[in-house]
């Protein structure tokens, strides 16, 4: 309900109305208002209803979320965040600060492996699209060929690496992200 306050006080800004204008416009008081725009109140569908129809929009305006740009990152241009002689790490998504999931592409080369504590109370997802890469969650190890994907919970230590001789390239998916800190460890 806090995107209703605020999307409240926009509006009505927007339209150059102060509470007490408002409010008389829809029989409120201006103190009733500013409760309901710093998100202590809510109002009742009636009164939202007027609310809305005073302000020349439909009840729904104020349960909307923005929905933000979709962003496209082209091949081999994310952000590098970590770069070694045997492991690259790419994001996958442009602005990763303000989604609920964290997209990299890891390519490893033969030999390459990470141990990870266990870091962030959340989720990781991953797909093998060439090679093959040997994945330790907790106590359980599993093999993963191109084609393969594991989905763990991230409250357990885990790990990876590559024991073959060939280059390995995965597609892993964090929830929620870590900061560029963590990930590098």
């Amino acid at each position: 309900m806090q995107n209703l306050g605020k999307r409240l006080r926009a509006l009505r800004k927007e339209q150059g109305l102060t509470l007490v204008q408002l409010g008389q416009q829809v029989g409120l008081s201006a103190s009733y208002l500013s409760q309901i725009e710093r998100s202590v109140t809510t109002p009742s569908l009636a009164r939202l209803t007027a609310i809305a129809s005073v302000l020349d929009v439909e009840v729904r305006y104020f349960f909307e979320d923005d929905v933000p740009s979709p962003c496209a990152v082209k091949s081999n241009q994310g952000k590098r965040l970590e770069g070694t002689a045997d492991v690259i790490v790419e994001l996958l998504s442009a602005d990763p600060s303000d989604k609920k999931i964290q997209p990299y592409r890891l390519v490893c080369q033969p030999g390459a492996s990470r141990d990870q504590p266990p870091t962030h109370p959340g989720e990781e997802f991953g797909f093998v699209l060439k090679g093959q890469l040997t994945v330790t969650v907790g106590e359980e190890t599993f093999v993963l060929k191109a084609g393969d994907s594991i989905h763990y919970q991230t409250l357990q230590p885990y790990a990876w690496r590559n024991e073959t001789d060939e280059e390995c390239i995965a597609v892993w998916a964090v929830s929620p992200p870590i900061s560029e800190t963590e990930f590098e460890g």
